[in-house]
């Protein structure tokens, strides 16, 4: 009965992953078997500025992304918490970027973004260059980040919501606790495993994300948004270095692996 999700894991995941593996320690090109190399590919990896570059940008990118994600998911999920005449149809249309195809959105930010006959521009009746330099692209590639995966966290929210006992909140305006005391004394506390399972999510997601990147800036200009995807991309497809790319691929594997655990913890102790 396992056999078909076995042959699933060993041909779409293991066999992938193995090949990619043995590439990192040799230095096959495109069109050329290579030879074995060992940790070569690492070596120069870390001693390579560009490389820094991208995980710093790589960083910046997620930790952006993530931080506004919950900030927003949370004033969704409490402005939803409460019932009012077209909730269901609200709750949809927030959810709508979130299932949106992202290299169809990512298409339709970059004509909203570009300076040239942009929407955005044509909007506000200026022209920024709001994929022209670095903090500024930067800066719209989080937008459409927290555009797209800002429903992910409200939703888990929204759960969490669900399970804050409605008499210790009432009990805390009797006694005449604020606002804020009791968001952080009574409801925070509940929602911390729904907001640290969404912002592991994002992580994993915007860590290795490709097509927001690629597709709206290509990690320019002067490579001041290439993050570890989009270098990996650009060194084995482009430049034809499979084994340096493989070599980058995996060098985040770290980070996947401590998501892993986290998720498998998680799991285990519900």
């Amino acid at each position: 009965m396992l056999a078909p999700a076995l042959a699933f894991v060993l041909g779409v995941i293991a066999y992938p992953l193995a090949t990619a593996l043995w590439f990192s320690l040799t230095s096959v090109q495109i069109g050329g078997a290579g030879h074995f190399v060992g940790l070569a590919n690492y070596s120069f990896l870390f001693g390579l500025g560009t490389y820094g570059d991208a995980v710093r940008d790589t960083v910046v990118y997620t930790a952006g992304s993530t931080a506004l994600k919950a900030v927003f998911g949370l004033l969704l999920a409490f402005s939803l918490a409460r019932p009012f005449p077209g909730r269901r149809i609200v709750y949809a249309v927030l959810f709508l970027p979130f299932i949106f195809p992202a290299d169809m959105g990512a298409v339709a930010w970059y004509y909203l973004l570009s300076n040239v006959h942009g929407g955005i521009n044509y909007l506000i009746q200026r022209d920024v260059a709001w994929l022209g330099t670095g903090p500024l692209a930067m800066a719209s590639l989080i937008t459409v980040n927290v555009w797209h995966g800002t429903a992910l966290f409200t939703v888990l929210v929204l759960a969490a919501l669900r399970s804050v006992p409605g008499n210790l909140v009432d009990a805390a305006v009797i006694d005449g606790a604020r606002w804020y005391q009791r968001f952080l004394r009574i409801v925070l506390p509940y929602l911390v495993p729904g907001l640290a399972l969404a912002a592991l999510l994002s992580v994993l997601g915007t860590f290795g994300d490709f097509v927001f990147v690629y597709l709206i800036t290509g990690g320019g200009p002067a490579n001041s948004t290439s993050i570890v995807g989009t270098m990996a991309f650009e060194v084995g497809l482009l430049n034809g270095d499979l084994g340096l790319a493989s070599a980058i691929s995996f060098s985040v594997i770290p980070v996947y692996l401590i998501g892993l655990v986290y998720l498998l913890r998680l799991v285990a102790g519900r």
